[in-house]
């Protein structure tokens, strides 16, 4: 039922925030932890998703709560 109910609100317009490796977005993800970076990288990475975060249409509904490199 929960796999059924997820299909249809993404495809009503409902995406998941779930952005882990990619550069931290503030209009997407809420820093709940922040480490150093290993190496000389070019910004703030996400490491690991928390919470995952929901957008409808475009709009934020809920930031992904992530930790984050860098």
């Amino acid at each position: 039922v929960a796999v059924q109910l997820r299909t249809e609100l993404e495809r009503a317009g409902l995406q998941l925030i779930d952005d882990q490796s990619e550069p931290f977005d503030p209009n997407r993800h809420e820093a709940a932890i922040s480490e150093p970076a290993d190496d000389d990288s070019e910004g703030p990475i996400v490491a690991e998703v928390l919470r995952t975060g929901y957008a409808w249409n475009g709009r934020v509904l809920r930031a992904a709560m992530v930790k984050v490199k860098g």
